[in-house]
């Protein structure tokens, strides 16, 4: 009995070492900033660029909100780029999975002499596939789906929820095991090019 005894102990002293010397983190939070973004590309129609995906966004406006609507040319523009911040939870060493919110601002001026500005918040839901974990770099995939409103700088027009999305294929991170820098490559509403920062606990 005491030799049981013993050995059940040992074993359930061990198991509070082994997890004592355990150094994976379960949690993520992250900031990023991120350019060539949907939006952008929706905003340069007719400034020279994103004609084909932004006639998308357009015409998912239109089935969204029906009835003869007219889109003058913008003929000048610019935007912020899309700001985030994330949250990952953990399953595994591979997948990782949380949430995503975003914000963004367009604004220029159309061809009848009216300007503009365009808010665009979003919030995702968010899954990370890590290809491999070292030390100091890693690499991954991530993608995300959720939905963003289209808010009228002016509160002329009625809030219009879209789609939301990102697609990063080819992602990399460098730095220690608690705090990290990363780029992401991709396309979506985080953009074409995505970097930030990273905290694990």
């Amino acid at each position: 009995m005491k030799r049981l005894l013993s050995s059940v102990a040992f074993l359930i002293i061990s198991s509070f070492v082994c997890l004592a010397q355990t150094d994976e983190s379960r949690h993520e939070i992250s900031v990023s900033y991120g350019h060539f973004t949907l939006p952008q590309a929706v905003d340069n129609i007719g400034a020279g660029g994103g004609a084909v995906l932004g006639g998308l966004f357009i015409g998912l406006v239109d089935i969204l909100t029906p009835g003869e609507q007219e889109y003058p040319k913008r003929i000048d523009n610019g935007g912020t780029g899309s700001f985030s911040l994330q949250y990952l939870y953990s399953l595994n060493r591979t997948i990782k999975l949380g949430g995503t919110v975003c914000y963004e601002s367009t604004w220029g001026e159309w061809n009848n002499g009216s300007d503009y500005i365009e808010h665009y918040p979003a919030i995702m839901a968010t899954s990370k596939f890590m290809w491999f974990n070292r030390d100091h770099f890693g690499m991954y995939s991530k993608f995300s789906l959720g939905m963003m409103l289209v808010l009228d700088g002016k509160n002329e027009d009625k809030p219009t929820p879209m789609p939301a999305g990102q697609a990063s294929y080819v992602c990399m991170e460098f730095g220690g095991k608690a705090l990290r820098g990363f780029l992401e490559t991709g396309w979506g509403t985080q953009g074409i090019i995505n970097f930030g920062v990273k905290y694990s606990f």
